[in-house]
């Protein structure tokens, strides 16, 4: 299983989670995956430093483990490397048992990539600052991709230009990574 460097390092912190919330932290896992609940209830269920770390690292764990159907000695070998301590392990181990089925489902059921943007048509327009809206020159921007339905939103020019910058962000992210993977 191919795990990013800081998604085993988030893992290797499991065994800072007193044994209590261990059992709520992996069911909370899998029932966020599962879309039963929302990551900021998980995160309130557990309080110690670097949470937010670990819990992504336990996210991206279990969805790889149940995405590539891992079975459970790979996971023990995993987790005993890591350093857990094995009665975190064995809890693990029971709650994946359990529940793993139940979320290769639920991520079976799911596209398993995004959309592709094919187009962007954009128009200019001018609100006159009627019915509650506010005035002044807004984009009604659409994103046509290869999903049925295109992806249509409105954004004054400040939203619009942040949105460029987390664009350009992303790219340069994107191209540094592919640059650092052919070295």
């Amino acid at each position: 299983m191919d795990i990013p460097s800081a998604a085993l390092e988030g893992l290797c912190r499991l065994g800072e989670v007193d044994g209590a919330s261990f059992g709520s932290l992996v069911d909370g896992v899998y029932d966020v995956l599962s879309s039963k609940m929302e990551t900021q209830a998980l995160l309130s269920r557990i309080e110690i430093p670097g949470k937010e770390e670990i819990v992504d690292s336990l996210l991206l764990f279990v969805a790889e483990a149940c995405r590539r159907n891992v079975n459970t000695g790979t996971i023990k070998e995993l987790l005993e490397d890591l350093q857990v301590p094995s009665d975190k392990v064995t809890r693990f181990l029971a709650s994946h048992k359990v529940k793993h089925l139940t979320l290769k489902s639920v991520l079976s059921a799911t596209k398993p990539s995004l959309g592709s943007v094919l187009d962007v048509k954009w128009k200019l327009e001018y609100c006159r600052g009627d019915g509650g809206r506010e005035g002044g020159p807004r984009y009604s921007i659409t994103l046509v991709t290869d999903t049925p339905t295109p992806l249509h939103f409105y954004c004054n020019p400040a939203q619009l230009a942040d949105l460029v910058a987390q664009l350009q962000s992303a790219t340069f992210s994107i191209d540094k990574f592919i640059s650092a993977q052919g070295t």
